[in-house]
């Protein structure tokens, strides 16, 4: 049987042998959809230029004084140069042929109607021609644009103005003594058609862009439209010879609202007054022609000028004014951002792990502008085991008060190393502040803390006073008030101490913590205390993130914000853990400590000395063995139970074989003071546990 004909000869197949149309027909019928969608626009957009061509010439008709086909405002041309702008030139074929329409029913014949529709297309397209070539931008909102746009209208008039007054005097509408006459207000006629409605119709897409006017510029613009529109009116009506009292309101319009109030400004006041000429009203009640089109053209100009070309020159001057702001808000983002990282880098990188103590410490930037710069704080061990810690704030912001602080830090530092009297101190550091070229303001607060006695020795340089916590109270420590550095002539500073409990908070700020703007600073102080109070047995890094939290939270940091806190060991005699590096300088102070924490649970001077020397060479391994050429931690736990101290001390330093780990003098040492020693090696580290019996009761 012979196979029937494919009804889808042209289609392909689906497995299933379903017909399924080609993709190229689809495409190809997709791109005839478009391009039919596309061309019913244009042919939309084109009317419409066509139409308001079309009845813009009426009105300027209307408003004819030459023979009743010269006018001195012709609105067309300003309306097809604004079309080539907004559309592109190609627009061209619909201003031609409203431009033949407007001219036959006026001219002797259809192709004097053709000629001056050739010299209505050829100006504006001149014009944009000339726009285009030097960058002009619609909006209009720079001083060259204004002065291209002046330009162009009266250069390009010359071409119509020429065309035309040629085919009138050609078709005899005009004999040749009126051949100048009508040129010149041809001419003028389409350069005012440019100058006062292009604008206008340039600055109708603006009205559409970001920013868009507020209910309040609408009623602002109106206001001054109809103002302008009664006092033109007013005006050409009375007996005054008068025309300039709309000018201060066309002023006021451009000033305010720039190119979008100034445009239809300037039109309405044209428009009237073009239309007072016409009929003869007020100063054109007399003259002849030609007076009567000088004057006119004269005011054309003055209010067309004066409104675009003062809206320009706001709008370049805001622009200008934003641009300068843009860029000194740059560079203060930028300052302040390199102010940040200078503090940050100048302040300690990590505080020093010191047996016995706790320490912690924040630093919050300032979040506005260029706040940020001169809070600091320092914590040091010196030479005669006691601890140095030092806040302060430098007078003024950003770079030059980061960098000051960078270098009073290192004074207090060098100062502190050489005689560590908290007096001496701040009498060292204001004699080098006050040497020029600048002498620079900064509040201080340096304290000397001694470890085994718990006294605070202390000197304030104008700065808040610190705050100790413990478990009854938290009280200001506001003793040996002195001028801040750089302040006093003498540079003598007072100096107080205190003991400090057992378990005591000693809390270090600056005064971005407590001063907030239109509110006391003493108000910030009782908010802190009370504050900090209920924070007393919290962790240190706890109770820092509490006080920033609840300080700082609700208001904007407008002032950079450091804290420095210190606790004191309690002396209960509960587990003492160590965690330090593993360097040599540091073994000074954890044996401070550890006899500390023999003295108190207790322990018979004789047998804490044996433990000392235990202790000690087994640290002494772990500094010299353990790491090698890399750095490394070590870390020691000490805690009595049932009148046995256990002592454990490890590392992670896995550097050489296990086989020669434990071996030495220094354990054969320890072995012989303490009860048991062990040693256990692991693939991270080394861990030595010793034994002593010793004079002390109880579980600790």
């Amino acid at each position: 049987m012979a196979s029937l004909p494919d009804p889808m000869p042209c289609a392909a197949r689906t497995a299933r042998g379903e017909h399924v149309a080609p993709r190229a027909r689809l495409g190809h019928s997709g791109q005839m959809l478009r391009a039919a969608e596309g061309a019913t626009r244009r042919a939309g957009v084109l009317l419409v230029v066509g139409l308001a061509y079309y009845a813009g010439a009426r009105v300027g008709l209307g408003l004819s004084l030459v023979e009743h086909n010269v006018t001195p405002l012709w609105p067309p041309t300003g309306i097809a140069v604004a079309a080539f702008v907004l559309i592109g030139r190609s627009a061209w074929p619909a201003v031609a042929a409203a431009a033949f329409l407007v001219n036959l029913p006026i001219t002797s014949t259809p192709v004097a109607a053709g000629a001056t529709a050739i010299g209505n297309v050829l100006a504006p397209l001149a014009a944009v021609a000339m726009l285009q070539a030097f960058g002009f931008r619609r909006q209009l909102d720079r001083q060259r644009d204004a002065h291209l746009v002046v330009l162009c209208a009266l250069a390009s008039g010359l071409i119509s103005a020429t065309v035309g007054s040629l085919t009138l005097l050609a078709s005899g509408a005009i004999d040749a003594d009126r051949f100048l006459g009508a040129w010149a207000v041809w001419w003028t006629g389409d350069a005012m058609g440019v100058l006062v409605v292009a604008p206008v119709l340039l600055a109708i897409p603006l009205f559409l862009e970001p920013p868009r006017w507020t209910t309040r510029q609408w009623a602002e613009g109106l206001g001054f439209w109809a103002c302008i529109a009664f006092v033109s009116l007013v005006g050409m009506r009375s007996n005054l010879p008068v025309l300039f009292p709309v000018l201060p309101f066309l002023g006021w319009a451009a000033w305010r609202l720039q190119l979008r109030g100034a445009a239809p400004a300037a039109l309405v006041a044209s428009v009237v007054t073009t239309w007072a000429a016409t009929h003869g009203y007020g100063v054109f009640a007399r003259g002849t022609l030609f007076q009567q089109m000088l004057t006119l053209q004269a005011f054309n100009v003055c209010v067309t000028l004066m409104s675009f070309f003062l809206a320009a020159l706001v709008s370049d001057r805001r622009r200008s004014a934003e641009m300068l702001v843009g860029r000194a808000d740059a560079r203060l983002d930028r300052e302040h951002e390199i102010a940040v990282a200078l503090q940050q880098t100048l302040l300690p990188a990590q505080l020093p792990a010191i047996p016995g103590v706790e320490i912690a410490a924040r630093y919050i930037p300032a979040s506005s502008d260029m706040q940020v710069g001169g809070d600091w704080y320092d914590v040091m061990v010196l030479p005669d085991g006691s601890i140095g810690l030092v806040i302060g704030d430098v007078a003024g912001h950003g770079l030059a008060a980061a960098a000051t602080m960078g270098q009073v830090r290192m004074a207090v530092r060098a100062y502190a190393l050489q005689d560590p009297a908290p007096a001496s101190v701040l009498a060292n550091l204001h004699h080098l502040a006050m040497q020029p070229p600048v002498v620079t303001m900064t509040t201080l607060l340096y304290l000397s803390y001694d470890p085994d006695s718990r006294l605070l020795r202390f000197a304030n340089a104008g700065h808040p006073p610190a705050l100790a916590i413990d478990q009854q109270d938290a009280t200001y420590i506001a003793e040996a008030g002195s001028p801040p550095v750089a302040v006093s002539p003498t540079g003598e500073y007072l100096e107080s101490s205190v003991v400090l409990a057992a378990g005591a908070t000693l809390l270090l700020y600056t005064d971005g913590l407590v001063e907030r703007r239109g509110a006391s600073i003493q108000d910030g102080l009782d908010r802190l205390r009370v504050l900090a109070a209920t924070l007393a047995d919290a962790g240190l890094e706890e109770l820092c993130d509490a006080l920033i939290t609840e300080m700082l939270d609700h208001y904007p940091v407008e002032d950079d914000v450091a804290l420095l806190v210190l606790r004191t060991r309690r002396a209960d005699g509960g587990p003492l853990h160590i965690e330090v590096p593993a360097e040599a300088q540091v073994l000074v102070q954890v044996r401070n400590a550890l006899r500390r924490w023999l003295r108190d649970v207790g322990v018979e001077e004789a047998i804490a000395g044996e433990v000392l020397v235990a202790c000690g060479e087994a640290c002494n391994n772990v500094v010299e063995h353990a790491y090698g050429a890399v750095t490394g931690n070590l870390g020691i736990d000490l805690r009595v139970d049932d009148g046995v101290i256990e002592v454990a001390i490890r590392d992670r330093g896995a550097w050489r074989p296990e086989a020669d780990r434990g071996g030495g003098w220094g354990l054969d040492l320890a072995r012989a003071l303490m009860d048991t020693v062990e040693v256990r090696g692991a693939a991270d580290g080394t861990e030595v546990v010793m034994r002593r019996k010793v004079n002390a009761g109880g579980d600790r």
